[in-house]
């Protein structure tokens, strides 16, 4: 990205200013519900831990999968809402600022506090934001919040102070799915290597 907000790399046709913005201007940043230990369950709808979204960015199986009993989610959703599809979580703890892109209606239910839910309600084109939070300027932004303890932390406070720069909802599209076809050619690589 050059000074004016324009990137010098773009797709034919498009030639508009992109828009620095602050994430929480755009869409509400939150967590959930607690959930404890004991309502940990062996089958209903998948829990996720910060190491989970870590696993699946490195298209890797988690060690255990985890999850609560449907009932429970019916409640805990009662209060907190559930994902939605084009939704961004993000791990807060561990390895800070990994995310995970909701691609399917399928429900899951994730880790408070370390874990950051990005309600997006198709602000911004959803892999578009997923592919933005591997790139510099947010990692930059996350590293420079997290602190300098021992254990760094991104909340839910930095998550809406994160800036992202915006084209027009189309280019969102070609990017995101561009992201998504070289994301697909190197999973398919590693596996033919592994």
């Amino acid at each position: 990205m050059n000074e004016s907000n324009k990137p010098q790399i773009r797709f034919k046709g498009f030639t508009e200013d992109w828009e620095q913005r602050k994430l929480g201007d755009e869409m509400i940043v939150t967590s959930v519900k607690r959930v404890m230990q004991s309502d940990w369950t062996n089958k209903g709808v998948r829990f996720l831990r910060a190491r989970d979204l870590v696993s699946a960015s490195k298209n890797e199986e988690p060690a255990d999968y985890l999850y609560i009993s449907k009932k429970r989610y019916e409640q805990l959703i009662g209060q907190s809402g559930k994902v939605a599809v084009g939704d961004v979580l993000v791990t807060g703890v561990g390895t800070i600022g990994i995310p995970y892109l909701i691609s399917n209606s399928v429900p899951v239910y994730f880790k408070d506090g370390n874990i950051i839910w990005f309600q997006n309600n198709n602000k911004i084109q959803g892999n578009f934001l997923y592919h933005s939070f591997f790139g510099e300027a947010i990692q930059n932004f996350i590293k420079e919040s997290a602190g300098i303890g021992t254990v760094g932390t991104y909340t839910i406070e930095s998550g809406k102070k994160t800036p992202i720069f915006l084209p027009s909802l189309s280019e969102q599209k070609k990017i995101g799915s561009l992201a998504d076809t070289i994301d697909n050619l190197i999973t398919l690589h590693q596996r033919k290597s592994a």
